[in-house]
């Protein structure tokens, strides 16, 4: 009600206003003495007078546009470079962080498969290292078996019972290493591609590195960088693993030929080496002060370090090559050892003389073996010998098997290790069934005990 009287209060108002400014005027017009007039009522004036200000507004309008025209067209000319700038800032902002974007993957692409292909060589070059340890270590293992079956006078089958002493072990614990070298895919061609962590079963999408936001991105990376480091430590580890373990069994084994007390090892070595033909020259170019000439600049420690394992391995594989031409086992299962080498009562005369070899006593036709491989240089009857054979081993070394009841190989035949070569007798001078056993090494007679302990490091018998 308030209101509506509020209103009428305006409309009073504003129809008083209206009408103290628009009187009822009248216009006269004298033409020829005559008088006329013409009324404009209150309504007729507010309409000319409302036409009368829009017509001059028009007319100021265009007149301020027909005099600032240019600068209003300098105005909005410079508003559009200003707008155009601002968007073409805007999207080079944008292009430099894709740029960038796209950038650090490339890069993160090519320190991967960078890393995996390092990691792929390494574990090809660790395959090889394992490949040759298996090769060097076969033939005593073969030995072993051999012995083995010759103490139970069975098959090989039976080399259970029997163990190479301080065997070099396989090295364990350490993540699987799968070699990975594919390249992730981009865009509508992209492929899983996936990497297994082998310690907590974890996986990691390498594709999914192309749609990841900055954090979840740098998140991934970060894990594979971590995972990639956790298996170039484990191929570290592994390879120090291997080269303690291969210097360790190249010392043993050269302490098991010092053991003889008839060569040094690594004259041996040399023999053997000869003996195989392995011939080799060139001029000394020393390794030392030269990285170049080491094997390049972009040679590695790991590289330098796998030479070195390598070249024991080589080392490890001429020792038990050597060791095994040597006469290590006893040529008889079961015996006693009724006389030594060395300085004895004859037990014919009873006068004291030097006995140049080692007495096994034996029953009648017990076998006797070959303790080492090699050629039959004789086999027949030898004076006070009675019957015997005489093997050369190779490298110096040979063996005489005196007083046998009967001979089973010949003159030139090759002998493998544990061949049977004849049987115990009492041939020749004797007082009993027993093996006169003899190991000579470079024309001179040696103690046989020295080789047999030796043996006992190589072989250990159990149960």
């Amino acid at each position: 009600m308030r209101g509506m009287h509020q209103r009428s209060g305006w409309a009073d108002k504003f129809r008083n206003f209206v009408r103290h400014m628009y009187v009822e005027r009248q216009i006269y017009i004298r033409s020829h003495g005559h008088v006329q007039f013409i009324s404009l009522s209150p309504l007729t004036q507010t309409v000319f007078a409302a036409i009368a200000f829009v017509f001059l507004s028009w007319i100021a309008f265009s007149s301020v546009n027909v005099v600032f025209k240019e600068q209003i067209i300098a105005a909005k000319d410079r508003r559009y470079v200003k707008m155009q700038s601002a968007y073409e800032e805007r999207m080079a902002q944008l292009q430099s962080a894709y740029d960038e974007l796209n950038g650090q993957l490339v890069i993160t692409e090519e320190r991967f498969l960078a890393t995996t292909r390092q990691l792929e060589d390494k574990h090809k070059q660790l395959s090889a290292l394992m490949s040759q340890r298996q090769t060097a270590g076969s033939q005593l293992e073969t030995m072993r078996r051999r012995y083995a079956a010759t103490l139970h006078g069975q098959g090989e089958g039976e080399a259970s019972s029997n163990t190479v002493l301080m065997r070099v072990d396989e090295p364990s614990e350490g993540p699987d290493l799968v070699p990975t070298t594919e390249r992730p895919q981009r865009a509508a061609e992209l492929e899983r591609f996936v990497i297994e962590a082998a310690d907590n079963g974890a996986f990691f999408d390498i594709t999914g590195l192309a749609g990841a936001e900055g954090g979840a991105q740098n998140g991934t990376v970060s894990q594979i960088d971590t995972r990639l480091s956790r298996l170039d430590h484990a191929q570290q580890g592994f390879i120090n693993n291997v080269e303690e373990i291969t210097d360790r069994r190249v010392r043993e084994l050269k302490s098991i030929i010092s053991m003889t007390k008839v060569i040094d090892p690594d004259e041996l070595l040399k023999r053997g080496s000869k003996a195989r033909g392995d011939a080799q020259g060139g001029p000394f170019i020393s390794l030392a002060g030269s990285d170049a000439l080491a094997g390049g600049e972009d040679e590695t420690s790991f590289q330098r370090q796998i030479f070195r394992v390598s070249e024991n391995l080589k080392k490890m594989a001429d020792l038990e090559d050597s060791i095994a031409r040597m006469p290590l086992a006893e040529p008889l299962v079961s015996y006693r050892k009724t006389s030594s080498y060395g300085a004895r009562r004859d037990p014919f005369n009873g006068r004291m003389a030097f006995h140049s070899g080692e007495d096994m006593a034996a029953s009648y036709g017990a076998t006797v073996f070959a303790p080492g491989a090699g050629t039959v240089s004789y086999a027949g009857w030898k004076g006070g010998y009675g019957r015997v054979v005489e093997i050369d081993h190779g490298n110096g070394f040979r063996t005489r098997y005196g007083h046998l009841g009967r001979i089973d190989v010949k003159a030139g035949q090759k002998i493998a290790f544990r061949e049977v070569i004849g049987k115990v007798g009492s041939s020749g001078r004797s007082s009993g069934p027993h093996l006169h056993y003899e190991v000579w090494f470079d024309g001179i007679v040696r103690n046989p005990s020295k080789f047999i302990e030796a043996g006992h490091y190589v072989f250990a018998k159990q149960g």
